[in-house]
């Protein structure tokens, strides 16, 4: 009888087998993005914070693309808005060079990483041609843009705190962006000073 029962058992642990071990997968990458806007704007503090109010971070970018080896360029933007107020505050760096044989017509990331650490203080330059721009709607849906060709107060730019990140979803340029501008009504030139800004975005590829 016990060696009936002892049979038993050894039939049953050999059909039953070894417990399958879930496999978990390792964990994928995935970047951490932040934005935040404080400054002065004609003597009114201001701050703008991701997810609260709406305000969320949209990064884009226009390429013109050129047949190799003419170089194409490429502007970036960072455009911090809501979808519950008009106010909103823009940043934009160009022109980024690269050979759009390469890499199915987008810079390659050493590229990318490259061009805004080397960036930290551009100049101010029209729609971003060369250099920076800061473009900012008000709560009454008024745009107003930085031009260097009109006078204001002294323009200061300063980029820190570069960080290159990518995950699943892209590649990314994180900052901190300090700065002091005017920026012009875009229907009548009228000027708004913007001072002790600090902007906290990205860029992404």
């Amino acid at each position: 009888m016990k060696k009936t029962i002892a049979l038993f058992i050894l039939g049953s642990m050999i059909l039953t087998g070894c417990p399958d071990h879930e496999v978990i997968p390792a964990p994928q990458p995935k970047v951490e993005l932040s934005a935040k806007f404080t400054g002065t704007i004609n003597g009114t503090g201001i701050e703008l914070t991701e997810n609260v109010e709406g305000f969320s971070l949209e990064a884009s970018k226009v390429k013109t693309i050129q047949p190799s080896p003419t170089p194409s360029t490429a502007i970036y933007y960072a455009d911090f808005k809501s979808g519950q107020t008009l106010t909103s505050m823009k940043l934009n760096l160009g022109s980024l060079s690269f050979d759009a044989s390469v890499n199915n017509q987008d810079p390659l990331l050493a590229v990318f990483n490259a061009f805004f650490t080397t960036n930290n203080n551009p100049i101010y330059s029209y729609q971003a041609a060369s250099g920076f721009e800061v473009i900012y709607r008000d709560n009454l849906g008024q745009v107003f843009r930085s031009n260097p060709t009109l006078s204001g107060i002294p323009a200061t730019v300063a980029f820190t705190n570069i960080v290159q990140e990518s995950d699943n979803s892209g590649d990314y340029s994180k900052f901190s962006c300090a700065f002091n501008c005017t920026v012009f009504n875009v229907a009548d030139s009228t000027p708004v000073n913007i001072t002790n800004a600090v902007y906290k975005g990205w860029f992404k590829r």
